[in-house]
């Protein structure tokens, strides 16, 4: 029997549909018996094809997903941002509010680098009376001062849980690009920045168990882990994050699962990079590993691949 529904959003093109599969797959794989997940990807290029293979997922447990499909010129006035390693993309979570079902009071935002390791009912629970949106600090962000935040916060934008019944009061993407055309100089991390901003003093800081990026080495059962850095990619040979394997366990319960010879090939590239890595921590340095039988693992590249 059907007690609880989470619909939770993502933003993402169909080159990072394999990295947001196994995300999904994680929430599923976790899900409390009682919970009816579904699923909101905003895009501006997922064909039916994709919404077709996306619809594997129910091999888990049965969820349903949806696709809203997006003007990419709804954006225009930010084309000229750096985006850096991301995509202009990462400005759709501002659309959100607009796909929201009636009768919804809350609903979740999560990254395509995560994976979810337990329930997610607790999160949902949480009361965000008088906040805009439930999130987790980012401890020593430099941007809390370039931004000259009066909370002295500044939370990360990979998972946000959104009080719908606060934010349907308030016009999401005017107010964005309000605060980006007056704040520009000070903006580095796009739309998170923009976000810290507008939200200034009106976010809830959650658990740091419900977003715990890389470079929080050791932390007793998160239950979102999020693989934050060009270099900590899981779907990367070459990734250095401790949990890179739990990621590989969700990622093969997915649609987008690799074949066992496509498994065994990137084990061994795993491997080979390992007993060859020469370097403790270059997550900021430019830096590439050792081309071996002809396979070049670069560490200077995107993380805009698919799972190869």
């Amino acid at each position: 029997m059907i007690k609880n529904t989470q619909h939770i959003y993502f933003c993402a093109d169909r080159k990072y549909l394999p990295c947001t599969a196994a995300t999904m797959a994680s929430v599923l794989a976790n899900a409390r018996k009682n919970t009816k997940v579904f699923f909101h990807i905003i895009s501006d290029d997922i064909t039916d094809d994709d919404v077709k293979k996306l619809a594997e997922l129910n091999s888990i447990r049965p969820c349903e997903v949806v696709v809203h499909l997006i003007e990419a010129d709804d954006f225009e006035q930010y084309k000229n941002m750096d985006f850096g390693y991301m995509s202009i993309g990462t400005l759709y979570r501002f659309k959100i509010l607009e796909y929201v079902p009636k009768n919804v009071d809350k609903v979740l935002y999560l990254d395509g680098d995560m994976i979810v390791t337990g329930a997610l009912d607790g999160l949902f629970d949480t009361d965000l009376e008088g906040f805009y949106a439930g999130v987790v600090e980012e401890k020593g962000a430099f941007q809390a001062k370039n931004l000259r935040l009066k909370s002295g916060k500044y939370f990360n934008a990979g998972m946000i849980l959104f009080n719908v019944k606060e934010l349907k009061k308030h016009d999401i993407v005017k107010e964005a690009l309000q605060y980006y055309q007056q704040n520009k100089e000070r903006i580095v991390s796009h739309d998170q920045d923009i976000l810290n901003g507008m939200w200034d003093e009106k976010v809830k800081f959650l658990n740091q168990k419900f977003n715990v990026p890389s470079f929080v080495k050791k932390f007793k059962n998160p239950t979102i882990i999020h693989y934050t850095g060009f270099v900590k990619k899981p779907w990367h040979a070459y990734c250095r994050h401790p949990q890179k394997n739990e990621w590989l366990r969700y990622a093969q319960m997915s649609p987008y699962k690799k074949t066992s010879g496509q498994l065994i090939c990137f084990l061994l590239k795993r491997a080979l990079t390992h007993i060859f890595y020469f370097a403790k921590d270059p997550t900021h340095k430019k830096y590439y590993i050792l081309s071996i039988l002809g396979m070049n693992f670069g560490l200077g590249k995107k993380d805009d691949k698919q799972l190869d």
